[in-house]
């Protein structure tokens, strides 16, 4: 460990003009013209690496890049990534990158181009110390992450049942933990239909859409009793024209989080039975519709010797590492549903995304891109991948 991590400690001055130079770019996942520009520069450090690549062209939203080395040994390892950031355009001219108090501040510095580049410098470093042990080592940087990857999420699935781990680039959390159990996540839109009348002449000829909304909200609310990882939370309500008029139209959409594919069927069941059940107010109509449309990632038996092994490597490294379990999502939920042992914070340290003040740990980046180059390194076979 101690080759590599010399290695990238003297790659940081590298590392950071290259943060420099991805940071200093628009490109918000609808910014299609700067989330390429990010693509190309990307598909020219992997050519560089060695790497074959292949360009995944989408229409509305950037294009996804695959990079693809080969060894001559056995185990196959995926590194997940994501192209796009939050921010709108004008951002990086306002706010470029800058080094204050041992932290490089900017948008995007830690969600997630600091991760994107501990990938290629976690490569270089293993091919700098002669690592050819593997089948195969792929980069898959996708351009929707920060809009949920509707297009590139499919992808990723297929993608990640050929190999035996995945690590996603995501960065470490403030406190230097690792993720190793994330959330699904999907939300519900409960429309109500009611009648419309005057609240004071004649209010008993209404059907009152706000009131009978609230009742299917409490009963709604109560679904996440049905076990220990589920959690309901209405966001949005709507209703009503006037505070004199019995209110003939309410709508609201809940947030539903999942720790499970067990949760997440239990929820979808009664979901579906309380969309057949009778209102509680007498003429009202109601429509309940939505989804899980982010699966959960669990922690799992392979996930655990991962963690062990992490942890392992960080001791060899000299800091100790803890993992967390996150109600957030990243592209490794979709990664984890397809079967393979995911685990997730493999980037640099950072923390306060999507916000003027994100940041990146600078006295992070060499010892946790040595630790991704440690356990690509130690990655161990498993059965769960689909050749």
């Amino acid at each position: 460990m101690e080759t590599l991590l010399a290695f990238l400690h003297d790659q940081q001055p590298a590392f950071l003009e290259d943060l420099a130079a991805l940071v200093n770019v628009d490109c918000g996942t609808d910014n299609k013209p700067g989330v390429d520009w990010v693509g190309e520069w990307l598909q020219s450090r992997l050519e560089a690496l060695g790497a074959a690549v292949t360009r995944v062209p989408q229409e509305h939203y950037g294009d996804c890049w695959l990079g693809v080395w080969r060894g001559r040994g056995q185990r196959r390892i995926l590194l997940l990534a994501h192209l796009d950031t939050v921010y709108p355009p004008g951002t990086a001219a306002a706010r470029p990158m800058r080094i204050e108090s041992g932290r490089a501040i900017g948008p995007g510095v830690s969600d997630m181009k600091g991760g994107l580049l501990a990938g290629l410098y976690a490569v270089a470093a293993l091919q700098a110390v002669g690592f050819e042990d593997f089948d195969e080592i792929a980069l898959w940087a996708v351009s929707d992450e920060e809009h949920g990857s509707p297009v590139s999420h499919l992808r990723t699935m297929e993608l990640a049942r050929r190999f035996d781990a995945v690590y996603v680039l995501e960065a470490a959390r403030a406190n230097g933990d690792i993720v190793s159990a994330r959330k699904g996540s999907g939300q519900y839109t409960i429309t109500v239909t009611g009648r419309a009348a005057h609240a004071g002449v004649e209010p008993e000829k209404g059907v009152n859409a706000i009131l009978e909304l609230a009742h299917q909200l409490l009963n709604i609310q109560t679904l996440a009793s049905l076990a220990p990882g589920i959690t309901i939370s209405p966001g949005l309500v709507e209703g009503g024209v006037a505070v004199n008029v019995v209110p003939g139209r309410a709508s609201a959409v809940v947030d539903v989080r999942v720790a499970t594919p067990e949760e997440e069927e239990r929820l979808v069941q009664a979901m579906a039975a309380a969309a057949k059940a009778a209102p509680y107010i007498p003429g009202a109509q109601v429509t309940i519709e939505g989804g899980i449309t982010m699966p959960p990632m669990p922690y799992r038996p392979e996930t655990a010797r991962l963690v062990e092994r992490a942890q392992e490597i960080g001791r060899r490294l000299g800091f100790s590492l803890n993992h967390t379990f996150t109600g957030g999502s990243s592209d490794g939920n979709f990664a984890a549903a397809a079967g393979v042992p995911v685990l997730d914070g493999l980037g640099p340290i950072g923390g306060l995304d999507h916000s003027p003040d994100e940041y990146l740990d600078l006295n992070s980046i060499a010892p946790r891109t040595a630790l991704l180059a440690g356990l690509i390194r130690e990655t161990p076979r498993y059965e769960t991948r689909k050749d």
